[in-house]
């Protein structure tokens, strides 16, 4: 149990620099929503990208779980693909050398200044991975490792961000930072998203504390309850079942790191780990009112 956040080598972010921005006149990657709407909704987690060592059995394992479609994001760069979900970009897929390091997610934080974002970062003690870069479609990118070592993306996109919505069977919920120093780790983000933070009961052996801009729940950060494990900002995935999801999960090669437990949201969370070792959150959906 205890080994199974450890964070992928620094080498992951350093694919969005050789696989996707140095190859930007040849990769066509979709912007962060078709809505175009301009809103700018700072701290909000608003795109995702797996790294994966292993591209055929990633889709088939996320296709068959989620019913997310993948297309190659041109026909010249077999590396880079689009995923998607009924009809909508949800994120890419970027092939990588096992040797140089494991699976990943990797989650993009919505800034208003992405230079500003980067240089608050590293004055608050954050490693400059990736310096800002334009990516066409995608915006103004960059990607720091926070003083606990957990990569980030920071995202300054030209068409906006996508809009607040309910949650979707399958579609992205947001984000967690598994950290060591919750207090310390608020500290730093609030810097860059501009955060409000809230505490937060989901167990008697963890710190849990909700990120928020203008009342709005973006984030959580919660304290790492095991020795040996990397902090890492973990995406979560709305699912109908929680049980029907953890089996088809299992079916299909994932392992379940924690299951669904009732002292933890009434058993409506699990963590888990795809056949290539990236690891995801689900999370099951409210039901609906009368």
């Amino acid at each position: 149990m205890n080994n199974f956040m450890r964070c992928a080598s620094l080498t992951l972010t350093l694919l969005l620099l050789t696989g996707l921005t140095a190859c930007s006149t040849k990769v066509i990657v979709p912007p962060v929503t078709m809505d175009a709407a301009k809103l700018q909704l700072n701290g909000k987690f608003v795109w995702f990208d797996l790294f994966t060592t292993d591209m055929t059995t990633a889709q088939n394992f996320y296709d068959r779980v989620f019913d997310w479609d993948f297309e190659r994001a041109n026909e010249g760069n077999a590396q880079v693909k689009n995923i998607m979900h009924q009809g909508q970009f949800v994120g890419n897929m970027i092939g990588r050398n096992s040797t140089s390091g494991d699976s990943q997610w990797l989650s993009y934080m919505s800034v208003a200044d992405t230079d500003h974002a980067f240089d608050a970062a590293l004055s608050a003690g954050a490693t400059g991975y990736t310096p800002p870069k334009e990516m066409p479609n995608r915006g103004r990118i960059a990607v720091v490792i926070d003083p606990q070592k957990a990569p980030v993306a920071l995202l300054h996109s030209p068409v906006g961000d996508p809009p607040d919505a309910k949650p979707r069977a399958n579609g992205w919920i947001g984000a967690e930072l598994w950290t060591n120093e919750v207090d310390e780790a608020v500290a730093f983000y609030t810097r860059l998203g501009g955060y409000t933070s809230e505490d937060v009961a989901v167990h008697d052996k963890v710190q849990y504390k909700l990120l928020l801009t203008d009342d709005r729940p973006r984030a959580g950060v919660v304290s790492i309850p095991w020795k040996d494990v990397d902090p890492q900002w973990v995406p979560y995935v709305a699912v109908e079942n929680i049980k029907a999801t953890v089996e088809l999960i299992r079916a299909n090669g994932g392992r379940i790191l924690i299951e669904p437990q009732m002292d933890v949201r009434s058993g409506r969370v699990a963590l888990f780990a795809d056949p290539t070792g990236a690891v995801l959150g689900i999370q099951e959906m409210e039901p609906e009112e009368d």
